[in-house]
């Protein structure tokens, strides 16, 4: 089966001001769940359109704006994240980088 890249930059772009808005109004992450279903998706399809926010944030040298989803369970990223190590600690401080940077209103174009 072929990934398709074109819907999880789409989906990308709609959950990052649904992110943004959160770094800035300093409210806990979003779970997997709660994120998707803002976005009208299953849980399961967060690890693609994260993964692609994931690699922007990466690329462009910003925090891991994908630090504000985590599991419900561990509350932190899962397996596929890899903006600091996925130890509550680094993940909060990872939340205090995501937190304080000075995020563009207007999403990228993935």
């Amino acid at each position: 089966m072929a990934v398709n890249h074109a819907l999880h930059r789409g989906r990308a772009e709609r959950a990052w001001p649904l992110l943004v808005k959160r770094a800035r109004d300093g409210e806990p992450p979003f779970t997997y769940g709660e994120l998707s279903a803002k976005l009208s998706l299953h849980w399961r399809s967060a690890r693609w359109f994260l993964g692609v926010i994931q690699e922007y944030c990466h690329k462009k040298g910003f925090p891991p704006l994908q630090a504000l989803a985590v599991n419900a369970k561990t509350r932190i990223p899962g397996r596929g994240y890899y903006g600091s190590y996925r130890t509550p600690a680094a993940h909060t401080k990872a939340l205090v980088d995501v937190r304080s940077w000075d995020w563009k209103s207007k999403p990228p174009v993935f």
